[in-house]
């Protein structure tokens, strides 16, 4: 527990947290706050047919804070910070990974009473059609207002509207700024929005067993797109469970062809092993956009390069086997996907 908070603490601290708890004075909400951060190393190396080898070389990480809460009120900030040490061959990673600077993703004011919770300023933001990526050095961020409510029993509900987007470098160098220039995964690449976007999540799991999401993204007059899964579990010996999921997306602009993809997955796992057995089709005219930020990206049968690219796009069908287990606390997958898309054939 972190008793009172200082700038060495805050320089020092590679992880701290303390008691998040309601408080009589101010003084004590943020004295009585959390800390919380993270040093990190990332390397990374490609090779292509035409340009040769090409690797990045970065080290950074990211700050942490949030005050206890004062009468309901709480607030927070977290900086991000990278430094690329070398960059080898030609730079492949202009718009990932080559980001020299830091940037505060996170400024937010938080109003909580009872079950409900208003989040207005930067921060990130986790649904199946809005969420940013965090698996680079820098993560993606949002600035806007997030409401979150859980009155109805085994049930969440999330409202919220966004107008800024923070990336993961700028393009020149330097970590993201927030704009109004949003990254997407699969149709549109990246998209300005000049009025925002609004969503509506909810999270069900009132039957026993069962849980189910769903989400509506309007990206103001360029798409819409819809989500929705089920998940049930079977409770046999190996945790035996089936999902099904949908996603439909209709675009603003008449150049683009409405999508429609559509996956089901088996699973399970004991003590000993685990494995996924999934499969989705796009029978559609059209490529489906699965959100905003490169963490909206909850497609069955993703990839651990490119995500659920390639199983968004029109007329595909895709499977993937997924078995693993466990050693020495190690986790090991081995994963087999194929992509048989209309126009680039079988990628495997």
């Amino acid at each position: 527990m972190v008793k009172k908070l200082t700038l060495t603490s805050l320089v020092a601290s590679a992880c701290l947290f303390s008691n998040v708890y309601a408080e009589n004075t101010l003084e004590e909400a943020f004295t009585n706050g959390k800390v919380k951060g993270e040093i990190r190393s990332y390397y990374f190396q490609e090779d292509y047919d035409t340009t040769g080898r090409s690797s990045n070389l970065h080290f950074g990480g990211f700050l942490s804070y949030e005050t206890a809460s004062f009468y309901g009120l709480t607030t927070g900030a977290t900086f991000q910070v990278s430094s690329v040490a070398d960059i080898s061959g030609v730079n492949k990673f202009v718009d990932d990974e080559d980001a020299s600077g830091s940037v505060m993703s996170e400024a937010f004011l938080t109003y909580t009473r009872e079950n409900s919770s208003v989040k207005a300023g930067r921060q990130f933001i986790g649904t199946p059609l809005l969420a940013g990526s965090g698996s680079r050095m820098i993560r993606q961020s949002f600035q806007g207002y997030t409401l979150v409510n859980t009155d109805i029993p085994d049930t969440k509900v999330v409202a919220a509207y966004v107008d800024r987007f923070q990336g993961r470098t700028d393009g020149a160098g330097s970590p993201g700024k927030f704009t109004k220039a949003f990254d997407t995964n699969a149709e549109l690449g990246s998209v300005t929005l000049n009025d925002g976007a609004y969503t509506a999540y909810l999270e069900n799991k009132s039957i026993s067993d069962l849980t189910i999401q769903a989400q509506y993204l309007d990206a103001m007059d360029v798409f819409a797109s819809m989500y929705l899964d089920a998940k049930y579990e079977f409770g046999t010996s190996v945790n035996l469970y089936a999902v099904g999921q949908y996603i439909g997306t209709n675009y603003d602009a008449t150049a683009n062809e409405n999508g429609n993809f559509y996956a089901l997955r088996v699973g399970g796992n004991n003590d000993y092993f685990n494995f996924k057995l999934s499969a989705s089709e796009n029978p559609s005219d059209g490529n489906v956009e699965s959100g905003l930020g490169y963490g909206a990206d909850y497609s069955l049968v993703g990839a651990e390069i490119d995500g659920g690219y390639w199983s968004y796009l029109t007329d595909t069908t895709a499977y993937q086997v997924n078995v693993g287990t466990t050693v020495a606390k190690i986790d090991l997958n081995l994963i087999h996907s194929v992509y048989d898309t209309k126009a680039n054939g079988d990628i495997k």
